[in-house]
This record gives structure tokens, sequence and C-alpha cells, in this order.
């Protein structure tokens, strides 16, 4: 008997002809100026034409980078992909929405960084997340709080991908409780003088500086005792002690271990005001969330893409799996939760951008948006079943990615303390 091969041929990812970011609703588009409708279409047809077809690429070459390489030479060719991709996204004019014309930006503001983010996102290139940490995490705290001489040094050249930044705050010691911060600044002359050591730095290995915290005053609270630097990584003292490969490690592209060792800067690396770094973070911190969440929304939607018309091409008793409710009803539910959280990601950087505090709203998206694409992504993965756990689909990398939103940018746990926090203040007026 000669066997078939088409009958026995499994469906690949090639076979999925669906054009991404259907699943965005009316709803949705509703919300938006017709101004953002038309920057959603463009970063949406950009992303399609020139980063997806090279995504999967991209992923076997930071995979194979991290097995076969590491140090120095690691970091150069990662540095590399990194650099590449900001440069396609800077010629398109995709970088700049959250800086203004001053700084090489478009000032299209915070709604437009979230059409983006979700549209890049969805297209799966590692490089899109040094994109988020350098342009977002790294930067926005210059232009909210640096000097005039720190903007125009730092924002053109991070805009158009010559020069990359990381954020740093977590410890071996210190996750979710800054209070418990060890890293030290000491002036000494018109040097700051910093030792300590940061932990888990999205991007610290390609990083040319860092925006980091430390402790300026030990005799305040250290809330009241923080404050913000510039820290360039090339200067003597500072050091990546250990480059650390998560679940994730073929999407992320470089997180490290940093050591500062007496590392001296000049007076004018201080970020915004002296003993002020709380402020600058917390501030911070709102924008990464909101930013955050719709990158993962991104991700999410290309999951439910993915599984939606998965179930329309694998037969099962002799229909398409889609037919069964089981099947059906389950991506009825993802694409619901798609939606709401998008509405609530939508609202929440609307205030952002018009100055309001949002604190209690980036923690409700958070929380809710995390939820949301863990739902999303875990019942993608059900629906694709055990073709879905492989790599020959990105639904796993994405199932791995989703897990760690919980984790990042402040846990589940943080955002419901921050929530009822803020609740009961309300209630006690």
């Amino acid at each position: 008997m000669t066997v078939d091969p088409d009958l026995f041929r499994a469906i690949a990812l090639d076979d999925l002809t669906m054009p991404g970011g259907w699943c965005v609703s009316r709803g949705q588009t509703y919300l938006y100026t017709p101004e953002e409708q038309r920057l959603m279409h463009e970063a949406r047809a950009f992303a399609q034409r020139e980063i997806l077809p090279k995504a999967a690429g991209a992923q076997r070459a930071v995979r194979e980078i991290k097995a076969r390489h590491d140090g120095a030479e690691r970091r150069a060719r990662l540095r590399e992909i990194a650099q590449a991709y900001l440069r396609m996204l800077a010629e398109a004019g995709l970088t700049g929405a959250l800086f203004p014309e001053a700084y090489g930006g478009n000032g299209r503001g915070v709604v437009a960084e979230c059409i983006i983010d979700e549209e890049l996102a969805a297209a799966g290139h590692p490089g899109d997340t040094i994109r988020s940490v350098s342009l977002t995490l790294g930067t926005i705290s210059i232009l909210r709080y640096g000097t005039e001489a720190q903007k125009k040094r730092h924002i053109p050249r991070r805009l158009a991908g010559e020069e990359l930044a990381a954020l740093a705050i977590t410890e071996p010691q210190i996750g979710s409780d800054t209070s418990r911060m060890q890293t030290r600044a000491v002036l000494k002359g018109d040097r700051w003088v910093i030792t300590g050591q940061k932990r888990f730095i999205t991007g610290g290995g390609l990083a040319d500086y860092l925006t980091l915290f430390a402790i300026t005053e030990t005799g305040l609270h250290p809330h009241r005792g923080m404050s913000c630097f510039i820290v360039p990584m090339d200067h003597p003292g500072v050091r990546v002690r250990r480059q650390l490969d998560e679940v994730i490690m073929a999407d992320w592209m470089d997180n490290a271990l940093i050591e500062l060792d007496e590392v001296d800067i000049p007076k004018e690396n201080l970020l915004g005001p002296l003993h002020g770094g709380y402020q600058v973070l917390m501030d911070e911190l709102d924008t990464e969330r909101v930013t955050y969440c719709m990158a993962s929304l991104g991700e999410a939607r290309r999951a439910l893409e993915i599984a939606a018309e998965y179930s329309t091409k694998r037969i099962q008793f002799k229909q398409p799996i889609a037919m069964f409710e089981g099947v059906s009803f389950r991506l009825a539910g993802m694409y619901a939760s798609l939606d709401a959280a998008r509405q609530v990601t939508y609202r929440t950087a609307k205030m952002i951008e018009a100055g309001l505090p949002a604190q209690r709203e980036s923690a409700v998206t958070k929380l809710f948006v995390a939820e949301a694409v863990w739902k999303i992504v875990d019942d993608a993965m059900q629906v694709l079943g055990g073709i879905g756990y492989t790599t020959d689909f990105p639904v796993q990398a994405i199932f791995r990615n989703a897990r760690l939103m919980r984790i990042g940018a402040g846990s589940d746990e943080i955002m419901k303390f921050l929530i009822a926090r803020e609740l009961l203040r309300e209630i006690k007026g």
C-alpha cells in the first residue's frame, strides 16, 4: 500500500492565509479618531509587509546566537538585530509617537504609541522588546524630567536606533518592594559614585545607557531618598556579570545582571530632582504598564488569529473543529476578552495622554489585561492541541510571554494592592 503524503501531512503555519489584524472590532475603531484609524491601518500594513515575513528568521537567529555565543560576542550579535529592527521602524516613522518633533519624534501621543505597540507586537519580531524597553522604559523619564541637554543628547539618537537604553530598578534582594533598594549613589565633589547590583534588566546587555534608580539619602524613607541617574554602560566599573536566559529566551533579546562597582559619573547625569526618583519611577510605570498591555494584546490577537483559522482547516470527525461548540464557543470567549481588554487599555491611555492621574486605572488595566491575555493564549493553545505546543507554530512562544505579563511591570498581587489602596482612600475621603 502506498502512503498518501497529502493524507498524512499536518497543517503548517504557511497554510494559514488569513491576513493579520482581522479581529479588531468596529467598536474599537469607533473610539479612534480618523487620524488614529489611519495610523492603525498604516502600522498594520507595514508590520504585515515588512516585519512578519522576517520575524521567524529573526527568532531563529536569536536562538542560535544564544546557544552558540556568550559574553561580548553574544551581546554584539544581538545588538545588531535590535538596531537593524529599530532603524527599519525609524525610517517608517514608527518610533517617535511619545516624543515631540523638537527631539526627532512626531508627538502623536500615548494612544498612538499603544496603536503602534499592538500592531508591531502582533508581527512577533524579537527586536520589538528592545524597542519597547529602549523607547518607553529607558527614555520616557528623560523626556519628562530631563534637562534640555539630556533630551537633545539622548532622545534623537534613540529614536533613530543609534543608541539603546534599559531601565534598571530590580535588584537581587528587591522586586516590588523598592523601599529595600540597596544600590547607593554618593556625591563626591562634582561626581556621583554608584555601587550596587541590578537584576532582570531587559536589554541590559545591549544597552548604551541605563536609566538607573539608587538611594541617595539613607536617612530618609527610601521613597523620599531615591534618585534617578543616566549611567553609561561602557563606563569603568559597570559590568554585565551574568546574562540571564528566561523561559522566553527565543523571544527576548538579552536579560542581564549588572554590577556597578564605584561607578563615578558627572553630577549632571542626575535625572530629575535630587531625592525625587520615586516620583520619576511612578510616573514612568503608568506609561509602561499601558503600553505593555497593548503590546501583549497584540500578541494575544495573533494567537487568536492563528487558532481561529487553524480551526477551520483542522478536520476531525469529518468536519472542521470550528464546527464543534467546544471550539467555537472558546473562540467567542477569546474574542470577547480581547475586545474588552483593548477598550480598558484605550481608556487608560487617553487618561495618561490628557495628563490625568491614572495610577489606579493603570493598575486596573494591567491586572485585567494580564489575566485576559493569559486566558486568550491558553485557549489558543487548547484549540491547536499538540501542534500548538511545538515550535512549528508561534503560539507556544506567545504562551510563555503571556505568563510573564502577570509578573513584569508589577505582579497581579501588586496591582490588586494598588487598586485596593486607592479604593479605600476614596471611601475614607
